[in-house]
């Protein structure tokens, strides 16, 4: 039965952090290859769970499922206790944070417009739209540049993916979905964009489903990694237990002669979260 919901309510609220469950979840697309293919896995409620693999591995397809922008084969998603598909796509969608490489902002809308939108939709007042849409701006570094004013096509690419991630922290979503956020910044500000979310998502809380083909942004992000292939995941743990012991030659290949500097930005990690929590 649909899950009720007063005006300006989502399914999620904006309360605890849920879990994320997949229960034996399949996808088939017809061609004879499942796409994701028997997926068992638990994201913890606070966790960030990074989902490593290649393209085509199912990664991107397994995230989709959580919000119905994919419906499974087989199988159950569940979010905080029950299945996706109770809930209306719609207001789930508005109830979950969904960020992705290509950031997806509004052109003809401002930058603090497309902030407002989810809550606005949700039928926030303005005075409560606006503060929140200050609250993340600021929380992102975007505060003070005259947003009300500037469209997306007027800030730089790092500029334009902070106000992605704003806007997806608009509507307080207790869970965020990110698939190659950063994937089309260049080297050098994508490192600095991961480490400002590093310490964002340890300062909020929430549950974060994060799927990246980048081995070292893996290593940097999640609590725990799941390495998938063809549809299956053949590798879960800490960033640390695959390091000390890969398993599957695949993710023995993954992390090559990078070995070395995985350990080190592990240990660099751990000294910022003792920053952050100090």
């Amino acid at each position: 039965m649909p899950v009720e919901t007063r005006p300006g309510e989502t399914p999620l609220g904006s309360g605890a952090a849920p879990r994320v469950e997949f229960l034996s979840v399949s996808k088939s697309y017809g061609t004879g290859i499942p796409a994701v293919d028997g997926l068992d896995l638990t994201v913890s409620p606070g966790e960030t769970l990074v989902l490593l693999g290649t393209s085509g591995s199912g990664k991107t397809t397994a995230l989709k499922m959580v919000n119905r922008l994919v419906e499974p084969t087989s199988g159950a998603v569940r979010v905080a206790g029950r299945s996706v598909l109770e809930w209306d796509p719609v207001l789930l969608r508005r109830s979950i944070g969904y960020v992705i490489q290509e950031i997806g902002l509004l052109p003809h809308l401002t930058v603090f417009a497309n902030v407002c939108l989810v809550p606005r939709l949700l039928g926030w007042n303005e005075q409560a739209r606006r503060q929140r849409a200050e609250t993340v701006l600021r929380l992102v570094g975007l505060d003070g540049l005259d947003l009300e004013r500037r469209y997306p096509d007027q800030l730089s690419g790092g500029q334009r993916q902070r106000a992605g991630l704003a806007r997806a922290l608009a509507a307080d979503p207790p869970l965020l979905l990110m698939d190659e956020p950063f994937g089309a910044l260049d080297p050098v500000l994508r490192v600095t964009i991961q480490d400002e979310f590093l310490a964002i998502s340890r300062r909020l809380g929430k549950t974060i489903l994060f799927v990246t083909h980048d081995v070292t942004e893996a290593f940097l992000l999640g609590d725990r990694i799941g390495v998938m292939h063809a549809g299956r995941l053949v590798r879960l743990g800490t960033p640390a237990e695959i390091l000390d012991s890969p398993g599957e030659s695949l993710v023995e290949r993954f992390l090559g002669r990078h070995r070395r500097f995985l350990a080190d930005l592990l240990a660099e990690r751990k000294e910022k979260e003792k920053q952050w929590t100090s």
